[in-house]
């Protein structure tokens, strides 16, 4: 079961208002409490492969700039935000593998309605097939992120500082 959690950031990625070096940067969620607006919405977490949508990010540039996966909670009881792409959904290897492990659930059983949902809170309102010409064929060799994030500096996040806006459950 995948679960997408709208969230808004504590603070802007953008700092002193041209600064976009945290775009670059290892995001980690520090699991330090449910964020904010969450305790009446019954919160029960972020699981590794969840699906989280940042309305803010969204500048333009394509429609999954806004877009991350939750990886593996690591030893400093973080969650690593994955990037998704931008104009194109890229899924991580890590996120690629969890689906190949859990046969035979496929990322499009997993992450189909969810990409879904976050394409239709936008502006616009498209739907997968609107971008791809044969939404078949994406499925069936889906895009596998290639290149790891080699900036080593990480921007903290604490996600008891965010506002939950909603979670929707899948699955």
């Amino acid at each position: 079961m995948v679960k997408l959690h709208v969230l808004k950031l504590h603070e802007s990625p953008i700092v002193d208002g041209n600064n976009y070096n945290r775009f670059y940067m290892l995001w980690l969620l520090q699991n330090d409490g449910p964020p904010k607006d969450s305790l009446e919405a019954g919160w029960q977490g972020i699981d590794s492969g969840d699906v989280l949508f940042f309305p803010e990010l969204q500048t333009g540039a394509g429609e999954f700039e806004g877009l991350r996966f939750a990886g593996e909670l690591d030893h400093n009881n973080a969650i690593p935000l994955l990037l998704a792409g931008v104009e194109s959904v890229e899924f991580p290897p890590e996120i690629a593998a969890m689906a190949d492990q859990n046969n035979p659930l496929t990322l499009r059983r997993l992450y189909e309605q969810p990409l879904e949902e976050v394409l239709g809170m936008q502006s616009g309102g498209f739907t997968l097939a609107d971008l791809y010409e044969d939404v078949e064929e994406f499925w069936a060799k889906p895009d596998i992120k290639r290149n790891a994030n080699e900036n080593q500096d990480e921007w903290i996040i604490p996600l008891s500082a965010c506002s939950l806006v909603r979670t929707k459950h899948y699955g």
